[in-house]
């Protein structure tokens, strides 16, 4: 049994306005963690700060951290930086965007999609406890770019060129004309017998039915049933960058490290992610533990056996 890490952080983009503080203090935090807490020896740890986390270093840093791993290995990738969200490519997407995460040299036509994750973790061996945490916007609304509350912070999100805003509207559009087509033929049918004092409750549920069964058949995506995502915050939020204490920090990344230095690390995934929440409160963000619900009741960073 092995036990690998790869962590990434990234204040300095090679554009000084996406500047952001506290990921590389982050990235610190989580390796002390795993030494202290969990076993990781130094040279099991891959850290990747600034330039060197570009595209390439990135895939390259996941194929050290995936490499020779078996059945009883545990994997840990840990993600401190921007997220962002481009127009889908594959078609698969029923929302048409993909989710991004921002390297040091990030290429709007060129970006490091989710599609490119899934494709490294569709590798992992059965057996093998791989855990990838989020700490940026991989998912958060597009028109959130900045907040202004209690706790002042950056968010880490990058906001689209309007080019590719423009994209995504013209790909949800085709979307919408080609499921209210379809929807339009399946309704009539599935309305026969219906009273028609009832068609205005009934065709309501249909639409929900039909809008399902458009998105399952056409936008199907791979589920990960083995792995575990920790991530910062819920689809239509953002991940805070900001001064905690005497440092900036991840305020994901903190709420972690607060939870496991509490419990000297004796958690479950599922007692993380809720202690976690607690420490995130005034930062308006709620974390998201995904994985199958077996995993939840497992040690941190634990074998799966």
């Amino acid at each position: 049994m092995s036990k690998k890490a790869l962590l990434v952080g990234i204040n300095n983009f090679t554009r000084p306005e996406w500047q952001l503080n506290g990921c590389i203090n982050d990235t610190l935090e989580m390796q002390e963690i795993l030494g202290k807490y969990y076993g990781f020896k130094d040279e099991d740890v891959k850290l990747l700060h600034d330039k060197d986390a570009t595209n390439q270093g990135i895939r390259a840093g996941l194929d050290w951290l995936l490499d020779g791993s078996q059945s009883g290995d545990v994997r840990v990738f840990h993600f401190s930086s921007h997220g962002t969200q481009v127009d889908d490519q594959s078609g698969e997407e029923w929302e048409c965007l993909d989710e991004v995460i921002v390297p040091y040299d990030h290429d709007w036509d060129k970006p490091f999609r989710d599609d490119d994750l899934r494709a490294v973790f569709e590798k992992i061996p059965k057996g093998v406890a791989f855990t990838f945490i989020a700490d940026c916007c991989h998912s958060g609304t597009i028109q959130k770019a900045l907040l202004d509350r209690k706790v002042r912070f950056k968010a880490r999100q990058l906001i689209p060129p309007p080019e590719i805003l423009d994209r995504i509207e013209q790909k949800q559009a085709k979307r919408d004309a080609e499921f209210d087509a379809w929807a339009g033929q399946q309704l009539p049918i599935m309305l026969q017998g219906v009273p028609q004092d009832q068609w205005a409750q009934k065709i309501q549920e249909f639409m929900k039915q039909l809008r399902d069964r458009f998105r399952q058949n056409k936008y199907a995506v791979v589920d990960f049933d083995r792995d575990v995502l920790l991530a910062a915050c819920e689809d239509r939020q953002t991940a805070a960058d900001a001064r905690i204490g005497s440092k900036y920090r991840g305020a994901f990344t903190w709420s972690l490290g607060q939870a496991i230095r509490g419990a000297k690390g004796n958690l479950t995934y599922e007692s993380l992610i809720q202690q976690a929440a607690v420490n995130l409160k005034k930062y308006e963000q709620k974390p998201q533990l995904e994985c199958p619900s077996e995993r939840r009741t497992l040690k941190l960073f634990a074998p799966l056996a």
